[in-house]
Order: C-alpha cells, then structure tokens, then sequence
C-alpha cells in the first residue's frame, strides 16, 4: 500500500506515522515549487497511490483517470476548492476528507493583524524607516465604533467576530446558510447593507458556484464608505482587475490578501504598487499550533480509515 504526502506541512508528522502503522504501507512524498502541484503533476504523483495527503494541489477527473488505486483523498485543512471531480460517482471505491482542525483560530488572528497593519500604516512606516530613512507619520483608524462586515459566518466569520468584539465595533455578517438572524458577536444583514454601511469588509466564506467572482466591479460601485477589504478565503472570489480599478479610482481605502486569484502572485502584479495594499503568502493558517493540531488529525483519519478497511 503506497501513502504519498504533496502537503509540506504534513512532512514533519511522516515519521510519527511510521510508528503507527504496518511496514506494508510505503510513504512517499513530493514538494510543489509553488503553491501546490498542477493537474499533470498530480497524475504523476499519484500515479500508483492508494492513499493521498494533498494540499492545495489540482485534483480533478483527469488526475483521476490516471489514479485507479487510489481509495483515501485527505486535504490537510479546511478548503477542498482544488479538488473538482466531476464525475464522482466513477470513483465509487474513493472517500474524499479534509481536516480543519482548529486553523479558525488561526485565521482569525491573522485577519485582526492585517486590518490593524492597514489601519495604523504599520508597513508603510517600516518601509519608510528601514528602507528610505524617512521618520514618516502617516494618520490612521480607529477599529473602535466602526462598522465591519463579514462576507461567511463559519467558524472564522465567527472566531473573528468574537475577536473584533472586544474593540466595541458593530459586526453585521452576510450569510444565506446561516438562519439565525443574530448571534451573540454580530448581526445578520443582507450583502447591500454591508456594502453601503461597512467601513470593514471581511471576506471568510468558501468558494463555490455562488461566490466565485462575488467582488466584482458592481460590488465596488455599490460601495458608499470607501473601505478596506480583507480577503483570507480564496482569491478567486475577488475579481483582481476590478479590485486594481477600485484601487485606482480609490473606491477602497486598501485591501489586504492573503489569496490571489493565481498563486504565488505575479511578479508583474499591479497590487504591488499601492501604499495601501498589505500581501501575504496564502499563510493565514501557518503557525505551529496549527500545523500540530492539523497533523494530528490527518493522522487519526488515516488511522481510522485503515482500521475501518480491515
């Protein structure tokens, strides 16, 4: 039986799972230059696998074709976006998991951290001293009494709810799955009320059908508050070009991103030339604690799944 791991974050766990399971099972394991690995690279990859641990790798029928041994898909984390199997029910001897764990904590935190770096300048003013010797004093916000908006009420829309409570704002969140109208941390309103009355829009809800493309240039123009966007979801549900052109004709105060549309970011990309725009590397969920709990949790998947297979 062949396991092979194309998540890095999964690589410091391989030799705990050695200790737990039979010599039959030959752990292999491959690192994506980039974000992740490519369709065609997958099929190689996975070529005689029966067990997968993937991480933002391309999975879709044509990887499947290639893969007839392959019984157990796990995604380390939450997202399973990459995964596009049309066709599941040819696979019927295929289970397919992921593995939040506890990276809503995570994230959270790391949304609280960039929209204090925007608010206060923090990257503009290191730049300024570290790079130009400029003692520079650009004025910031206040987060206390402003209005925020959370695009998906899972476990991150309300961990960092819970979060942004403590500085006395006014949370209101969009979410037709989510039935209750108010939680104990915000409020639920529809898209156009935190468009119109959020100086904070926060972007936590999973890519699908419905929410691929949902920032758009309409978005944009029907903004009335000029704010910052916070997108540490998947970039597709932010359209890029019309993100630049609101950036350009300051529709938005800034935005800070996590994810890109194309993963790692261009080198040539526009939003590399705003002072008001914060980057980082799809690295929201990176932290020790997180990578610890995820790792347990694969294993235990795993670990169930083989002994269910028995």
């Amino acid at each position: 039986m062949n396991i092979i791991v194309t998540c890095p974050r999964y690589f410091s766990e391989i030799e705990v799972l050695k200790t737990k399971i039979s010599e039959k099972y030959k752990i292999d394991y491959f690192t994506p230059k980039d974000q992740g690995f490519s369709a065609d690279e997958m099929k190689t990859n996975l070529f005689d696998a029966n067990i997968a641990i993937i991480g933002d790798d391309q999975i879709n029928d044509d990887v499947m074709s290639n893969c007839t041994e392959l019984n157990l898909l796990i995604k380390w984390g939450v997202g399973i976006d990459n995964i596009e199997i049309k066709n599941i029910e040819n696979y019927p001897n295929l289970t397919i998991l992921n593995s939040p764990a506890d990276i809503y904590i995570d994230v959270a935190e790391h949304i609280i951290f960039l929209i204090g770096s925007l608010y206060k300048k923090i990257p503009l003013i290191d730049f300024n001293l570290r790079t130009n010797g400029i003692w520079s004093k650009p004025i910031g916000n206040r987060l206390s009494g402003k209005n925020i908006g959370v695009i998906g009420y899972g476990m991150i829309g309300k961990q960092v709810s819970k979060l942004l409570k403590s500085f006395d704002a006014n949370i209101y969140f969009y979410d037709p799955n989510v039935d209750s109208e108010n939680t104990k941390n915000a409020k639920k309103q529809n898209l156009e009320y935190i468009q119109k009355k959020c100086e904070v829009i926060i972007i936590s809800t999973s890519l699908n059908k419905q929410t691929s493309k949902l920032i758009d240039k309409s978005f944009f123009n029907s903004l009335k508050k000029s704010p910052v966007i916070i997108n540490i979801s998947r970039g597709k549900i932010i359209n890029e070009t019309d993100l630049i052109d609101a950036l350009e004709n300051q529709l938005i105060s800034g935005c800070a991103l996590d994810v890109f549309e194309t993963e790692p970011l261009e080198q040539n990309s526009k939003l590399k030339n705003f002072e008001n725009v914060i980057l980082s590397s799809h690295n929201a969920s990176n932290t020790v604690e997180a990578n610890n709990a995820v790792n347990r949790e694969v294993t235990e998947i795993l670990l169930k799944w083989i002994n269910n297979a028995r």
